[in-house]
């Protein structure tokens, strides 16, 4: 009797032919990776975020009927921004963010003599969408459109108003105004549309960055808590002083950035805006109705003062320190 593997051997010596001949020639084994096989990153978009220190120096006027008031401050702020760069269609987006703290400063009111500020609040957030259809991921001049809210309000006093107004008895037939009263800080709230040129160029080591754009429509409203009519025991100021108007005006910022690193920027520049325009004042009033010999009653009236010009001006030093990838 034949050994077994005697049968077995011949079968598996003659599987591969046979399977050669059944499929046809045994296609080639799929080769190695090449070494450089990995995925390179082919993506047009360029990130960059960091903070900035602004040093600024600001100038606002406003004139309501004959009462007016100047102020002269100096504040700095903190910032934060983020930007993305689309290289493939040389387009950006930038939203930047900025608080004040620390401010100091003097107002005037009708030409009198400076008074310290005690307080001052400056606020601001916007977004830039920029295409700059001249020039290459390098550099180019190009277009810009923006949206900017800006809260710059600095204390210039408080006037005071009724907000429960009654009638006083003061015996021997006369009477006058009282109840609960309130007061009110400034609160200047601008809301402005941007347009205007911004340009690039990235030299490797340094580069620039510019802009100029007009302001050509501002929302300006709010509450004026510096401003107050004069009260008599028969007539008073019923509420806060509201403001709602209109102005233009233009903005500009220019920087020159150092990168230590490829990923690390440092920069410095300037930036500064100016707005003027006019709004219209609009308070509530109180007053006492002779009622024939007995007590007087209440009357309430809304005042409106319109068009009373004003003027913003902010302008200073700016340092950035933001990471790129």
């Amino acid at each position: 009797m034949k050994h077994p593997l005697g049968l077995v051997l011949p079968l598996l010596l003659a599987a591969p032919a046979a399977a050669a001949d059944y499929f046809g020639t045994a296609p080639d084994l799929r080769p190695a990776y090449p070494q450089d096989w990995a995925l390179t990153d082919d993506s047009p978009l360029r990130f960059e975020s960091g903070l900035r220190y602004w040093y600024s120096v600001g100038t606002q006027e406003h004139n309501v009927s004959t009462y007016s008031q100047r102020v002269e401050s100096k504040s700095s702020s903190a910032e934060i921004f983020a930007r993305v760069e689309d290289l493939s269609t040389q387009t950006f987006l930038e939203a930047t963010g900025g608080y004040g703290i620390a401010h100091q400063g003097s107002y005037s009111t009708n030409g009198g003599a400076s008074v310290d500020l005690p307080a001052a609040r400056l606020g601001y957030v916007g977004a830039d969408f920029g295409w700059l259809p001249l020039g290459s991921e390098t550099g180019g001049v190009g277009f810009l459109a923006g949206y900017q809210y800006t809260n710059d309000s600095p204390d210039t006093g408080r006037g005071d108003f009724l907000v429960t107004p009654t009638v006083v008895n003061n015996g021997g037939g006369f009477y006058s105004l009282g109840g609960g009263g309130d007061s009110k800080v400034n609160d200047f709230n601008v809301h402005s549309l941007k347009l205007g040129f911004t340009g690039k160029a990235d030299m490797g080591t340094f580069d620039i960055l510019g802009e100029a754009a007009a302001i050509p429509y501002s929302w300006v409203t709010g509450t004026y808590g510096g401003f107050s009519i004069p009260a008599t025991p028969d007539f008073e100021q019923a509420s806060e002083v509201s403001i709602n108007g209109h102005g233009y005006g233009a903005s500009g910022k220019l920087m020159v950035g150092f990168h230590p690193t490829e990923n690390f920027t440092i920069r410095v520049g300037g930036r500064a805006s100016y707005l003027t325009g006019q709004y219209d004042a609009n308070f509530d009033t109180v007053s006492l109705i002779p009622a024939g010999g007995g007590a007087p009653t209440l009357s309430r009236q809304r005042y409106i003062i319109n068009n009373n010009p004003f003027s913003m001006i902010r302008y200073g030093a700016l340092l950035e320190l933001s990471g790129r990838f």
